[in-house]
């Protein structure tokens, strides 16, 4: 078994099909980061997740949005057509950073990529270019963590906030 392989993104389209999931109880679309949101149809993208007292406080804030359709209206025959600048969702996949509740970092692994899943077969380290990706996604998943009792979801299945300590 080599050491360190280098993931490389064939390109195949699979991530971008099923973009919609059900996490802790409410329907959630593909992050985006604010600056991201432009890549889309306004009409497909939704506040994903905020920070305030309640999501109609004039000081509340918008930490991370969310594409609300699936497949990526961006993918056509295979290709996105968006790649050079497609968001850090997409940049990070199919590898993940999480906090680790002690101040550190998890790295996780999205085993539907048929990439990875043979690199993990084949090698023990996995290097990929869409690390500076998942750390900035990492800060938003830092900051929403903070405080549940402040941070809020947006369900797309209601198309109403959630508070975070409310999640299941």
């Amino acid at each position: 078994m080599s050491e360190t392989a280098e993931f490389s993104c064939i390109r195949c389209g699979k991530c971008c099909r099923l973009l919609l999931s059900e996490d802790r109880g409410i329907m959630r679309g593909l992050t985006l980061l604010p600056e991201e949101t432009s890549l889309f149809p306004e009409n497909m993208v939704k506040p994903a997740i905020g920070v305030g007292d309640t999501p109609y406080d004039p000081g509340f804030r918008v930490l991370a949005y969310q594409l609300a359709v699936e497949p990526c209206p961006c993918l056509r025959d295979n290709e996105c057509l968006v790649y050079v600048d497609r968001p850090a969702s997409c940049r990070q996949f199919p590898f993940s950073l999480e906090p680790s509740g002690d101040g550190g970092q998890l790295l996780g692994v999205d085993l539907n990529c048929p990439v990875v899943a043979r690199l993990l077969e084949s090698h023990t380290q996995i290097s990929f270019e869409g690390r500076g990706a998942a750390l900035r996604l990492l800060r938003v998943k830092e900051q929403a963590t903070e405080n549940p009792r402040r941070t809020w979801f947006y369900d797309l299945r209601t198309d109403n906030w959630v508070r975070g300590d409310r999640l299941g």
